[in-house]
């Protein structure tokens, strides 16, 4: 008897950052092959980082990313502010976490409104159906607030320039941050309602169980310090999770995996708003927590495709936060404080829009970098992609191929990859 056998191939995913595809091979009603292809040339940033003066790191690393450079500064920053035992002031640890919530507003709404959301509507991008443009508009605004803000804090609303080792090279005045106050407490208003929009969308039925991990904090919804929290096991110091983890190579990838280390080997986990929400849901304030309940998300969400509404969850507190930041705001004196060059080695991990950033630098008595490892969320990501392409593949291999073909790529946008960011290396295999 003839086998039944079905090839997809996606050579070109739309609406991701980066390049990458898909190819699925169905035999006999089971997922013969899945990947997911990334093929964009390596960049190998680790490389070139080797040498370089540790001030010059934050606005290297900032050039990784043009959608969360922040992630990137701060990841850093603080790995080598941890070597040189540096504290900064508390108006601009702040400012820091200010400058990370301007980052996630404009990267979420970019992320919900643009891309993943006209998946939704049946739309092939945000400019489709006239009947999208009001939600499309709704979104610029969130994304267009987040740029100023970060233009404001960073210097320029794309690869800010702000950020340095032992603070900020500058500080807003009070008079000049508080004006953008108006601004973002009508946002968070009106992302409220948001939530609710978010949670009526028509998710398919996807639920399976997964590896939760994020940093996690006794007081604060985390962004820039804390634990790495894990759905199995206790919470850890960043250091030791760079143990806990395994990276590798594979063949169809110009990026490296990552799986959390075990007896039968690596093994995907899940990285990004959905595991934030999930392990740290207790942080949000009432306001946020009262429009969650109202809208029927469930806490723990175990369904991928509910990351849009995980992300528009953040958004909101994002938007909560920034004002709070803002009211409490008082200019400290200095914005950067001094602070003297050691040679020594640490782990930092921040919570880019996408998942955890890992950064890990050496440094020699100079202050210059002898070698480093980052670890990107969407690199973190990518063996759990493929586990949940599989998953579907298992469930709905009846369906017809251009059907499979457009859900798969579906699938791809929950988890809002920035390709470029998660292929620095490659190794010869």
């Amino acid at each position: 008897m003839k086998a039944d056998r079905k090839r997809i191939r996606v050579d070109s995913l739309s609406r991701v950052e980066g390049e990458g595809g898909i190819v699925l091979e169905i035999r006999n009603g089971t997922a013969a092959q899945v990947k997911v292809t990334i093929f964009e040339a390596p960049r190998f940033f680790e490389g070139f980082l080797r040498g370089r003066s540790h001030a010059e790191v934050p606005d290297f690393t900032a050039r990784i990313c043009g959608i969360c450079p922040v992630a990137y500064q701060m990841s850093s920053v603080h790995a080598l502010e941890k070597i040189f035992g540096v504290r900064v002031d508390p108006s601009v640890r702040d400012l820091r976490r200010l400058l990370y919530c301007a980052e996630w507003i404009e990267s979420h709404a970019l992320h919900i409104y643009l891309l993943n959301g006209p998946d939704f509507y049946g739309l092939e991008s945000a400019w489709a159906s006239k009947d999208y443009l009001p939600i499309l508009t709704r979104g610029l605004g969130f994304k267009k607030l987040g740029n100023d803000l970060l233009a404001l804090l960073g210097g320029r609303s794309v690869h800010p320039v702000s950020v340095c080792v032992g603070g900020l090279t500058r500080a807003p005045r009070k008079k000049d941050l508080m004006a953008f106050l108006p601004a973002v407490e009508r946002a968070f208003e009106a992302s409220l309602k948001e939530i609710a929009w978010a949670a009526a969308l028509p998710f398919p039925e996807a639920e399976f169980d997964t590896v939760w991990v994020s940093l996690v904090h006794d007081e604060e919804y985390p962004m820039n310090e804390g634990l790495m929290g894990c759905s199995r096991g206790s919470p850890m110091p960043m250091e030791d999770f760079l143990s806990a983890v395994q990276e590798f190579q594979v063949g169809h990838s110009t990026a490296l995996h990552a799986g959390i280390r075990g007896k039968e080997g690596p093994e995907p986990y899940l990285v990004g708003p959905i595991s934030r929400l999930n392990l740290n849901h207790g942080r949000f304030p009432s306001e946020i927590h009262n429009a969650v309940n109202s809208s029927g998300i469930t806490v723990p969400i175990r369904n991928t495709r509910m990351a849009i509404a995980a992300r528009t969850v953040e958004l909101a507190y994002a938007l909560s936060e920034a004002a709070r930041l803002i009211r409490r705001y008082e200019e400290p004196e200095k914005a950067s404080v001094p602070y003297e060059p050691l040679g020594g080695e640490a782990v930092w991990v921040t919570e880019a829009p996408r998942g955890s950033l890992l950064h890990r630098y050496r440094l020699n008595e100079a202050g210059r970098v002898e070698s480093c490892t980052i670890l990107p969320p969407t690199s973190q990501n990518l063996a759990h992609m493929e586990k949940d392409l599989r998953l579907f593949v298992e469930r709905r291999a009846d369906g017809p191929v251009d059907w499979i073909r457009k859900e798969a790529e579906k699938i791809i946008r929950c988890y809002d990859p920035c390709i470029s960011c998660a292929v620095h290396v490659i190794r010869p295999g």
